[in-house]
């Protein structure tokens, strides 16, 4: 696979994230209302008496606890992992780099030279096939990379969306173009490494020249949007 790639190698170029500003704001303001929404019901059960919320004692107490609860976990997951959320991804001949643009700070630098191999790492269950994979978590669309890293002087494994990991930047519009370079920076840095041929078939990509197919995957975007019409108008007659 590897030597065949190298046949007809494109230059590698540098790449940075370009997001989706329109939906970044969107998720960005669902996040803080769902966040009010829970603070504001924990301050009405809160400031009510059970005549006025209608509930008894139990069920007042109750609806306190859970609003309060889960004004709680949003604002503590949000203060916790403050300091691993990026907007941003830069692929270059360094390697990977993921900044959070509201504050300048460079969450996490990964150089090429810090991709390790599958034998590196010590694994639970069975080893995979390659050392680059892709998979698509359970209750997601959205398909995970992973691969191991020696950081601090241990292997761990690094997984990857390319996408953003915060509230107001999480969507890109090049998330394909983003994995052709690092496809690209890894065959060009760390040809030693070997990649699941499944993902240049997954994301369009021509595993010889890395040119991405951009009319296959409009036309698999259309006919997806197609069949889900058609589900629905199913279900819609079926239901009526």
């Amino acid at each position: 696979m590897q030597n065949q790639i190298k046949k007809s190698l494109p230059p590698f170029k540098s790449i940075t994230s370009k997001p989706i500003l329109f939906l970044d704001a969107l998720l960005g303001v669902f996040v803080i209302l769902f966040l009010l929404f829970f603070l504001a019901g924990a301050i009405y059960f809160a400031t009510h008496s059970f005549e006025e919320s209608g509930l008894d004692e139990i069920a007042s107490t109750f609806a306190f606890l859970l609003f309060l609860f889960g004004f709680v976990s949003l604002a503590g997951l949000a203060f916790y992992y403050r300091k691993t959320r990026y907007t941003t991804t830069i692929i270059n001949e360094k390697g990977i780099r993921y900044v959070n643009k509201f504050n300048g700070n460079i969450v996490k630098d990964l150089p090429w030279d810090s991709f390790a191999k599958k034998e590196s790492f010590e694994y639970f269950f069975e080893a995979p096939k390659y050392d680059i994979n892709s998979r698509t978590p359970h209750k997601s669309v959205i398909d995970q990379f992973s691969w191991p890293v020696l950081l601090e002087n241990k292997v761990v494994i690094h997984t990857d969306t390319f996408m953003g990991k915060h509230f107001f930047g999480a969507f890109y519009s090049n998330r394909t173009e983003l994995i052709r370079a690092f496809l690209l920076g890894v065959v060009h840095f760390r040809s030693d490494m070997t990649i699941d041929p499944a993902i240049f078939a997954a994301h369009y990509i021509n595993p010889e020249n890395f040119e991405i197919n951009y009319r296959q995957r409009r036309q698999i975007q259309f006919f997806g949007f197609l069949f889900c019409v058609l589900i629905l108008v199913i279900l819609y007659f079926v239901v009526n």
